[in-house]
């Protein structure tokens, strides 16, 4: 699946949610099939990548995870992400997590 670089947004209200994977940072290790990154995905930041963020992009249907440190998940702006990055579904129909 093809996934844009731009327009990217983090999800609001997701803080509460949870996944029998444990976290959403085991979500996505579990379904990219690629280990952690170092670097956050968000392409101006090079700090280290903390969490499974929750993002939506306009142009695609759904919410995705991706992973992200803790100043970039907090971001109300758009954002890009690195070429690198593999977002995973965050519907856990379509996981089976």
């Amino acid at each position: 699946m093809y996934f844009p670089l731009t327009g990217w947004k983090n999800k609001n209200g997701t803080s509460e949610r949870s996944c029998s994977c444990g976290s959403w940072k085991n979500h996505w290790i579990n379904n990219s099939g690629k280990p952690w990154p170092v670097f956050c995905c968000a392409s101006d930041c090079m700090l280290q990548a903390e969490v499974g963020a929750h993002v939506i992009n306009f142009t695609l249907s759904g919410e995705w995870i991706i992973p992200l440190c803790k100043g970039c998940n907090q971001r109300i702006d758009e954002f890009s992400i690195s070429e690198y990055t593999t977002p995973v579904s965050g519907n856990k129909e379509k996981t089976g997590c």
